[in-house]
């Protein structure tokens, strides 16, 4: 089973950032990933986070 999230799937935060609550993987760069989380996406403000891959919980996989 893979460990490591790709673009596309969608993952919880956990440690530092853990109360960001879930987003997607908009990229990845070695061991990090960019994420973009989906508080603010509904109200048309979306942010990315450039975060460890390690610090995240794949929640579901995208269709890479």
């Amino acid at each position: 089973m893979r460990t490591k999230p790709k673009v596309g799937d969608v993952v919880k935060s956990r440690g530092e950032w853990a109360e960001d609550g879930a987003g997607y993987i908009i990229a990845t760069e070695g061991i990090n990933v960019w994420v973009r989380f989906f508080d603010t996406a509904a109200k048309g403000e979306s942010w990315d986070v450039y975060i460890r891959r390690g610090d995240l919980e794949i929640i579901s996989r995208g269709k890479n």
